[in-house]
């Protein structure tokens, strides 16, 4: 919507501006929604922090560095999944219009976009959720000064 509202807001009419507000700008836009939309949504392990565990699973305290490290994780895959699920079949789409058949035949592409969107998702998830680990290992110079103890502490990710 923001694309279309500035090109006729603007009275964009030059075929490469529009080319660039209808393809190249949604892919980062729908990439940085998706990050903020985990920032949102998120907000409380974001400003209060979450659980910090031993190896045993005991919960040692609430980190809120660790809190801002889970959440900035999920922030950066969910981009990765959102920008890779919006560019991969725009630019499959955009090769394939330049083929005589479809050409001929444009109204092949619609469905074309949407097995390719859904494909691409199907293979994006797996890698977007393996992208970091769940079970997160913490530096200990990365948590405050009361979590300074010779044990290794972990902590859950989330999606």
């Amino acid at each position: 919507a923001v694309p279309q509202f500035m090109m006729k807001h603007y009275g964009l009419r030059n075929q490469a501006v529009q080319t660039f507000f209808r393809t190249v700008l949604p892919v980062p836009l729908f990439a940085f929604l998706g990050a903020f939309n985990v920032m949102i949504v998120r907000g409380e392990e974001f400003e209060n922090g979450i659980e910090v565990f031993d190896a045993n699973g005991n919960v040692v305290g609430v980190s809120q560095k660790v809190g801002l490290k889970a959440v900035g994780e999920t922030a950066v895959s969910r981009a990765l999944l959102i920008g890779t699920t919006a560019a991969v079949p725009n630019l499959l789409i955009s090769f394939i219009q330049r083929r005589r058949f479809i050409q001929r035949s444009p109204l092949v592409l619609a469905p074309l976009r949407h097995i390719a969107t859904a494909f691409v998702l199907g293979l994006m998830i797996p890698v977007s959720f393996s992208l970091f680990p769940h079970v997160g290992k913490v530096q200990k110079a990365n948590l405050e000064e009361e979590f300074q103890t010779d044990t290794q502490l972990y902590y859950h990710r989330g999606l």
